[in-house]
């Protein structure tokens, strides 16, 4: 499992090439954003397919390019897939699977934000640009 520095440390490598396009191809990687999207919803609730069609959406929409990996419901069933969610038989009803989220976020880390650290990224790569222009 990775540590909160490493986490955070990842998430800003992985944005130095803007937003994302697709998950990393590492699984381990991956797996930090699945669990990422899904750590700030109460473990103790019961979602409809909406609500977490919305929460998907808003999670995606700070750090997925438009032409790229912004697709919350094949985000959405990747969930599933790999454990983070569980859904009922009908496909009504999802759930969070905080085991599994534990597997891969350390405590201290669940309240790390990747839209935060995207745009700080993009705040650091303007002001390169900017001292870059003044040098000129």
């Amino acid at each position: 499992m990775m540590d909160r520095d490493e986490i955070v440390d990842l998430l800003h490598r992985t944005f130095r090439a803007g937003l994302l396009r697709r998950l990393p191809k590492k699984q381990a990687h991956a797996d930090v954003f699945m669990a990422l999207s899904v750590s700030a919803l109460d473990p103790e609730t019961f979602f409809d397919e909406t609500e977490i069609n919305l929460h998907l959406s808003a999670f995606l929409n700070g750090i997925a390019s438009q032409d790229g990996f912004s697709d919350y419901v094949s985000f959405r069933r990747y969930l599933v897939d790999l454990g983070f969610l569980r859904r009922a038989t009908d496909g009504a009803i999802y759930r969070l699977c905080p085991e599994r989220i534990a597997e891969v976020l350390p405590p201290t880390a669940t309240d790390i934000d990747p839209t935060e650290i995207y745009n700080s990224v993009e705040l650091e790569k303007l002001a390169r640009r900017e001292k870059f222009g003044q040098q000129n």
